[in-house]
């Protein structure tokens, strides 16, 4: 395949269709941070069918339509055109195209596929939306930390086998469903012989139950003759009855009238004495209102006098609070006018003296100044003055500590130079540290030599461990994969054991027969279906086929029964007679003889030609010699993995030994390079003794000299700064000048003090003063208003003494009055009482007449009403007798199309012999009862026998089809896996090879290997990566480097590549953590890696040395802000035109 155009259109950020040529060659892609590089390969992954959102950088899939800015609105689709050409040349273009609300949809070459059918062309071609061979950023870090069953992935890649692994998953999903599907045909099968056993119960119980229905039909016309002619009898009876309750019905009616006479008399007394009680009783009601209405108006007017009362007294307090406190306001005026009048001088006195004294705090303040003028000076002359006089100081007392030190110095080199002469002499430490360093030396090269030796048997003893246990991995998987075949043919055989325990336990023909292999199609189309028939007699019972045996015939030339070494004697007679031929030649048959061919065409001597069936029982012919055959095998591939495992075990324990004694060898040649270093080290430390003894002689010399030179200036610094001092003034000549100007400053500001708290006072005073004045007149205009607010009051007050005499004058005697009349109406209100008391005892009087009359009513009325009843009792019977005598004849028309005197004729029994209707029903009832005991009857019982059975047989035939069909998806499944083991084992020593070159290319240097790890099985094991870059020890990935992991991944990615190279590789920043030498390395790799193959490189890059090796550049933009833009140039091209 051949990828050379990406075109996208509304994808991410490229909002406007844009186009990437994809040439031979390195083809670089640029731009700034966030400008959209990395959605030109987000778009290649996705044509190709990614279905993941996150890892496009998305929270659902239509995120890669075009969102919108602030000037674009979003669109509503996105859509990635993949052209390139397949691998016959022929053109090829892959459409991806999603609509926002509709999903994704996929064309290629103008045809609508799946995004399945997508993904396994681009995976047959060693590419896809998860090949190797597209690198996203962080893919190198996520190799890094990846997992080794993670890694392994990659390299399954790298082998080509996701399409086997999407095939296995699809055969794996179709066996899932096909067991399913056989599990629910056998759970079916077992209903199916489950409902044939309960039908045929049914169909016995159908027969007897027919058998009670014909008894009791008779007994329903028995029935319905006895209740015809019972209500016949029935009727005659009631009618004579019902005429004699009629004289008593008459009887009972004049009863009744004479009751009701009395009855209506004794009504007409009592309405009368209950009107005469009402009225009284409204009267006596009229009264008791009158009573509390007095009363109340009474207790109204009583309460009215004592509130005027009150009010009376409350006022006479109030006039005399009022009246103290109008006198209290005329003494306070008085009091306040003549405080006003003081406040008043007091305020004047203190604003005329308040001039005079600012006018001498202002004079006070400027002589507090002059003062402090002074005094600065004072202070400014004696400063000036003591500083030269404290530094020609500091320089006499320097020089003088100069001149102390150089005479310690000079004491201090007269001691060294004595203890020098003492010294051991430098030299002779020299010659002896030079003998221990070459001891040191020799007995390092020794042991050099003998860590050589053993790191060659070290390897050896590695390199036959690998070797064993390479062959242990492979006489391992080989061994698991016979196992689980045969675990699986084993569960089939186990399968048919349980089917077979439901025909009787007989064992099944095809289970105990065996045939050569490549005999098993003809033997299965000769046994047809009835090589699932049980061997052995049934009992008489049982219905089906089943194989009894016969005599043997002789056999016929090349019989099939000489091919069939397991025969049963019950199939032998079958075999014997049948002719086995590579095809049908037409040859004549004697009578009794079959011919069948090798692949299952079956022709009988009578004409009947058999093709295409036996498929199933074939198949599992067959699978019982591979279930034999793999038997076969178990012991010698177990007693293989045994081998492997103590060759294996005897590699690792001579390993174990020789790594010891290296690692034994090391630590002896560490301690002695440690000896060696140390040696050198002393004899380092005795040449620098040696060579520090003179310098130290001759600067001690040189330090002399100096010394008296040094000392010699300091005498001379330290006469001219004495000679300084001499020649200045004594400061303490300025301090008495500096005293008498602090002196005077210090009495100016007391002045100033005393004149500033004088002003203070007398304003503090004045503010008093017109403070009092302010309150005094506050005072006053309060009083003025509480004067005026208590003679206010006054009046109010004498106005309303007026209104409550006038209120009692109102009232007057009304309580005397009102007590009279309530005297009054009470005893209106006691002789209202008695009358009620005489009318109440003749209400009741009459009440018990009229109630005697009531009942005496009542009783006659039950008397008519139950004449009456038993009246119609009687003649509703004698009419539903009737009617029963005619319903029993209607009955009897319907159910037996026969008047009821003729149903003795018509059923065979005698008119006498038929008993009473009750004795009848008890009957009918037994054997209704013996009926009903049977349960519910399922009278089709023998038409669905014949249906279930036939079922029975297709289904069955359906099982044998699925059960054909489990064997296939195995043998299909095993394959899959057979063929993914040897491609992926293949791979893995084809990168392993790779990597293994690729690294030493990329680090100068060293070495590095990859294993299979945590299983024996190559389709489950992990990639780990061991790698030992120049001057290191041999360790794993996540041991090394930063930058030695990402040039180990890269060495990686590259040798899953080369294995299995695919169109397009996209590399999207990967030389990101890389340095510059590494970064040249890297270039010269990609440019090797473009000779090799025929792949076209796509190289995502912020690296300027990189982007300087590309053959051409396209450049990402965003000028406009959330829209990307494509650009390129070609450089070798550029080139070409510079060099011309």
């Amino acid at each position: 395949m051949e990828i050379r155009r990406l075109r996208l259109s509304g994808f991410k950020s490229f909002v406007e269709p844009a186009e990437l040529r994809i040439e031979p060659g390195l083809t670089g892609v640029v731009g700034p941070n966030g400008c959209g590089k990395s959605n030109l390969l987000e778009a290649i992954r996705w044509v190709m069918g990614e279905t993941s959102a996150k890892s496009m950088r998305s929270g659902g899939m239509e995120d890669v339509i075009f969102a919108g800015t602030e000037q674009r609105p979003p669109r509503q689709f996105a859509e990635v055109v993949l052209t390139g050409s397949d691998d016959s040349g022929d053109e090829l273009e892959v459409v991806r195209r999603i609509e926002r609300g509709a999903g994704s949809a996929y064309r290629v070459n103008g045809n609508d596929v799946r995004a399945k059918d997508v993904a396994l062309a681009f995976a047959d071609a060693a590419t896809g939306a998860h090949s190797p061979a597209l690198v996203s950023q962080g893919k190198i870090a996520h190799m890094i930390a990846a997992k080794p069953a993670e890694r392994r992935q990659m390299l399954e890649e790298a082998a080509g086998i996701a399409g086997l692994h999407v095939r296995r998953k699809d055969a794996e999903s179709k066996l899932r469903s096909t067991e399913k599907n056989l599990e629910r045909l056998e759970d079916l099968l077992a209903g199916l012989d489950s409902q044939i056993a309960s039908l045929r119960r049914q169909a016995r119980q159908a027969e007897r139950y027919s058998k009670l229905t014909d008894e009791i039909g008779v007994a329903e016309a028995r029935l319905v003759f006895a209740r015809w002619r019972d209500a016949a009898a029935s009727a005659e009876a009631a009618r004579k009855a019902a005429g004699e309750a009629e004289s008593a019905v008459a009887a009972a009616k004049a009863r009744a009238g004479e009751a009701e006479a009395a009855q209506r008399e004794a009504a007409e007394t009592l309405a009368d004495a209950r009107d005469a009680l009402v009225a009284a009783r409204t009267d006596a009601g009229a009264q008791e209102q009158r009573l509390a209405s007095l009363e109340k108006e009474r207790d109204a007017a009583l309460a009215r006098l004592a509130d005027l009362d009150r009010q009376a007294e409350r006022l006479e307090q109030d006039r005399e609070d009022y009246g103290r406190t109008g006198r209290d306001a005329a003494d306070a005026l008085k009091r306040l006018e003549a405080e006003l009048a003081a406040s008043e001088q007091a305020r004047a006195q203190a604003e005329e003296a308040l001039p005079q004294v600012i006018a001498d705090a202002e004079r006070a303040e400027q002589a507090e100044r002059a003062a402090e003028l002074d005094l600065a000076r004072a202070n400014a002359d004696f400063a000036a003055l003591d500083a030269e006089w404290r530094v020609a100081r500091a320089a006499v007392e320097q020089a003088e500590r100069r001149v102390a030190s150089l005479a310690r110095e000079a004491e201090r080199l007269d001691e060294a130079q004595r203890a020098r002469a003492s010294e051991d002499d430098p030299a002779k430490a020299l010659e002896a540290a030079k003998h221990d360093a070459a001891q040191a030396g020799e007995r390092r090269e020794e042991l050099a030599a003998r860590i050589v030796d053993l790191r060659a048997a070290r390897d050896a003893a590695r390199s036959e461990l690998e070797q064993a246990q390479e062959a242990l991995a492979g006489a391992r998987a080989e061994l698991s994969g016979v196992e689980r075949e045969h675990a699986a043919l084993e569960k089939d055989r186990a399968h048919r054991d349980k089917a077979r325990a439901a025909k009787a336990g007989l064992p099944v023909a095809l289970d105990k027969v065996r045939a050569e292999p490549g005999y098993e199609a003809p033997l299965a189309a000769v046994l047809g279906r009835d090589g699932r028939s049980p061997l052995g007699l049934m009992p008489d019972a049982q219905d089906g086929r089943f194989w009894t045996g016969a005599p043997q015939p002789d056999p016929v030339e090349h019989a099939l029964l000489d091919h069939v070494p397991d025969c049963p004697e019950e199939l032998r007679a079958r075999l014997a007679r049948v002719e086995v031929a590579q095809a049908d030649d037409g040859r004549a048959l004697e009578p009794g003889t079959w011919l069948v061919t090798m692949k299952g065409a079956l022709r009988r001597w009578d004409g009947l030609v058999v093709r295409g069936e036996g498929g199933a029982e074939a198949a599992r012919l067959e699978a019982a010699n591979r279930l034999a055959a793999l038997a076969e095998q178990l012991p010698a591939l177990q007693q293989a993995v045994a081998d492997a495992e103590r060759r294996s075990a005897k590699a690792r324990e001579e390993l174990d030994a020789r790594q010891a004694d290296f690692s034994r060898a090391e630590s002896e040649s560490e301690g002695a390079a440690q000896a060696e270093r140390e040696a050198l080290r002393a004899l380092d430390r005795a040449e620098a003794a040696l060579a520090s003894h003179a310098d130290k002689a001759r600067q001690l010399e040189e330090a002399r000299q100096d010394l008296a030179d040094q000392r010699a200036t300091a005498e001379r610094e330290l006469e001219a700064a004495q000679g300084k001092l001499a020649e200045l003034t004594d400061p303490e000549a300025l301090a008495g000048r500096r005293d008498a100007a602090r002196e005077a400053h210090e009495t100016a500001r007391g002045r100033l003090s005393a004149a500033t708290a004088a002003r203070a006072a007398q304003e503090q005073a004045l503010a008093v003063a017109r403070e009092r004045v302010s309150a005094h007149k506050a005072d006053r205009s309060h009083w003025d208003r509480r004067a005026d607010e208590a003679a206010r009051r006054l009046a109010d007050m004498d106005g309303r003494v007026t209104e409550i005499d006038s209120a009692r004058e109102e009232i007057g005697d009304l309580p005397d009055r009102l007590l009279a009349d309530i005297e009054a109406a009470r005893t209106s209100h006691k002789e209202t009482a008695a009358r009620l008391a005489a009318l109440q005892e003749t209400l009741d009087t009459a009440q018990a007449t009229a109630d005697a009359a009531d009942a005496a009513q009542r009783g006659a009325n039950e008397a008519l009403s139950e004449a009456r009843e038993r009246r119609a009792q009687l003649a509703n019977q004698a009419e539903n007798e009737d009617s029963r005598r005619a319903e029993m004849a209607r009955v009897s028309g319907e159910r037996f199309h026969k008047p009821p005197p003729l149903l003795p004729a018509a059923f065979g029994f005698a008119e006498e012999d038929v008993s009473n209707r009750d004795a009848e029903a008890e009957a009918l009832d037994r054997l209704t009862a013996s009926r009903e005991r049977i349960g519910p009857v399922n009278l089709v019982a023998a038409d669905e026998l014949a249906r279930i059975e036939e079922e029975h047989g297709s289904t069955a035939a359906e099982r044998e089809e699925l059960t054909e069909a489990v064997h296939r998806l195995r043998g299909s499944i095993g394959q899959l896996n057979r063929e993914g083991r040897e491609r992926l084992k293949a791979a893995f020593e084809q990168v392993d090879a790779h990597f293994q070159k690729l690294f030493a290319r990329l680090f100068e240097g060293g070495s590095a290997h990859l294993a299979l790890i945590d299983s024996d099985d190559v389709l489950e094991a992990g990639l780990e990566i061991y790698a030992q870059p120049p001057g290191k020890r041999l360790q794993s990935l996540t041991l090394l480097s930063g930058g030695e992991q990402a040039l180990t991944a890269i060495a990686l990615t590259f040798a899953l590549f080369l294995t299995n190279p695919a169109p397009i590789c996209v590399l999207d920043e990967v030389d990101a953590p890389l340095d510059d030498a590494n970064i040249d390395r890297f270039c010269d790799l990609l440019e090797a890696m473009t000779q090799q193959t025929t792949t076209r490189y796509l190289i995502v890059t912020h690296n300027a040395v990189t982007m300087s090796r590309m053959h051409r550049l396209f450049g990402v933009t965003m000028i406009e802000q959330g829209v990307s833009r494509l650009v390129s140039v070609d450089l070798q091209a550029a080139e070409l035109l510079a060099a011309e």
